[in-house]
C-alpha cells in the first residue's frame, strides 16, 4: 500500500474558460415634444397607443399625445387650475387627473373631460392618483389624508355617486402606487406607508426617513423608492428596505420613476439627471446629466417619456440594446503544469483566467475538479485526492 501511495501518478487536465453573456439597455434621445408651460404629471395607456400630459397651470390643461405620430390634443379645464397626478383606468378607456381641489375624468376616445368630483377632505391640495378597477386612490398633500374614492371610473360618463374611506397618514404626501388591496404611498417629509384600502391598516416602510417617487414591480411585492438622494429597493412583505441601489451625484432629489413590464429595467427622473437601472443586478447602466420632471414607458420599454416642467416639453428616449457574447464554455489549452506526472501539489499558469478545472488519471477516471479557479495562477494540491483514489482501485 505505501509503495503504491509513493508512486507518481501521471495526469490530464482540462481547463474551462466560462464566459458570460450580456445584453444591456441603453437610451437615445429620439425626439422632443413642445408639451407646453410646466408640463409635469405624465401617464401612457395600455396599448402605447397615447400619452397623457398634464401642465401644472392655471387654468388647467391636458396634453393627450399619440405616441404614434405626436398629434397633441389639448383639453382646458378652467374649473380648476394646477392638474398634476395623472393615471389610466386598465381599459384604456378613462384618464383620471388630479387638479388643485378636483379630481377628473378624461374621456380617452373623445379626449374631453368627462366628469368630475371634489375632493371630501377639508384644506385638500391634490397631488398624485392611482386608480385600478373601480377605484381612485389619491394622498391629500395638505391634509395628510389618504383618499380611496369607491366610483365606477370606468363608466362613461362617471358615476357621480361615491363614498370615501379617508386615512390618516404622516407627512406632506405626496406619491401613490397600487399592488393588489394596497397602496403605498410616500411623504417628502415621512416615511412611506404600505396602505391596505380594504382594511384601512397602515404599516410604516422602515429604514427610511422622507420618501418622493415610487414605482411597484409588476410582479408584485417590490417597489422602487426615492429616499431623498437614493433610490432604494423595497420588499412589501417585509415593509423594509433591501438594497441601496443608487445615489445621485448632486444634491437634489429624485422625481419619479418608470418600470418596463418585464420588471428588468427602470427609467429613473431626477431633478437634475436620469438613469436607466438593470433591475436583474440592481445595478445603474446609464446616466443622463439632463434632469426631468415624471417619466412613462411603453410596456416593452422601446420608449421613454420623460416631462420637463421647467422647459415645457416631453423628451422622447428610444431603447437601443448593446448584445456581448453568448454564454458558452470552451477548453484552454494554452496552460502549463507542473510537475507532471506527480504524487502531491501541482501548479498551474496560463494567459487566460480560469473558471473550471477537472483532473483525470492515466485511466481517464476524473479524481479531482473544481469551479472555484479565476486566476491565471493557481496550486492545487492533490495528496488527498490521489490517497483516496489508490485506495479505492485496490479495495
Amino acid at each position: 500500500m505505501k509503495k503504491l501511495l509513493n508512486q507518481l501518478t501521471t495526469l490530464t487536465l482540462l481547463f474551462i474558460m466560462h464566459i458570460t453573456a450580456y445584453a444591456q439597455v441603453q437610451g437615445a434621445l429620439d425626439t422632443v415634444i413642445s408639451s407646453g408651460a410646466y408640463s409635469s404629471g405624465i401617464a401612457i395607456t395600455p396599448d402605447n397607443s397615447k400619452i397623457i400630459v398634464t401642465n401644472n397651470t392655471t387654468p388647467g390643461t391636458i396634453k393627450v399625445i399619440s405616441t404614434s405620430n405626436y398629434a397633441i390634443s389639448s383639453i382646458s379645464y378652467p374649473a380648476d387650475g394646477y392638474p398634476n397626478g395623472v393615471a389610466v383606468t386598465p381599459d384604456g378607456l378613462t384618464a383620471v387627473v388630479n387638479t388643485t381641489h378636483q379630481t377628473i375624468y378624461i374621456d380617452l376616445s373623445t379626449n374631453s373631460v368627462s366628469g368630475n368630483f371634489a375632493a371630501p377632505c377639508v384644506g385638500t391640495t391634490l397631488y398624485g392618483i392611482a386608480v385600478n378597477s373601480n377605484n381612485a386612490i389619491y394622498p391629500d398633500l395638505s391634509s395628510s389624508c389618504t383618499q380611496q374614492g369607491l366610483r365606477s371610473i370606468n363608466a362613461t360618463p362617471p358615476s357621480s355617486s361615491s363614498s370615501f374611506i379617508q386615512i390618516t397618514t404622516s407627512g406632506e404626501l405626496f406619491g401613490i402606487a397600487i399592488t393588489g388591496s394596497s397602496a403605498i404611498v410616500t411623504a417628502w417629509n415621512a416615511a412611506p406607508v404600505n396602505v391596505n384600502f380594504t382594511t384601512s391598516g397602515v404599516q410604516n416602510i422602515t429604514g427610511m426617513n422622507g420618501s418622493y417617487g415610487l414605482a411597484i414591480l409588476h410582479s408584485g411585492n417590490k417597489a422602487l423608492i426615492f429616499d431623498g438622494d437614493s433610490l432604494d429597493r423595497v420588499s412589501l412583505i417585509s415593509n423594509t428596505v433591501t438594497k441601496i441601489i443608487s445615489y445621485l451625484s448632486f444634491n437634489t432629489s429624485f422625481q419619479n420613476i418608470a418600470i418596463t413590464a418585464d420588471d428588468k429595467y427602470a427609467f429613473v427622473v431626477g431633478a437634475f439627471e436620469k438613469l436607466i437601472v438593470s433591475l436583474a443586478n440592481d445595478s445603474v447602466i446609464q446616466t443622463f446629466s439632463a434632469g426631468g420632471t415624471n417619466v412613462a414607458t411603453t410596456s416593452d420599454g422601446s420608449r421613454f417619456f420623460v416631462t420637463d416642467s421647467y422647459n415645457g416639453t416631453v423628451r422622447v428616449y428610444k431603447k437601443i440594446i448593446t448584445t456581448g457574447m453568448d454564454d458558452f464554455k470552451k477548453d484552454i489549452f494554452n496552460v502549463t503544469v507542473y510537475p507532471n506526472p506527480t504524487s502531491g501539489k501541482i501548479t498551474i499558469s496560463g494567459s487566460e483566467k480560469i473558471s473550471a478545472i477537472e483532473i483525470y488519471n492515466v485511466l481517464g477516471e476524473k479524481i479531482s475538479h473544481s469551479t472555484t479557479q479565476r486566476l491565471n495562477n493557481a496550486t492545487i494540491d492533490l495528496s488527498s485526492s490521489l490517497k483516496r483514489n489508490l485506495f479505492c482501485k485496490n479495495l
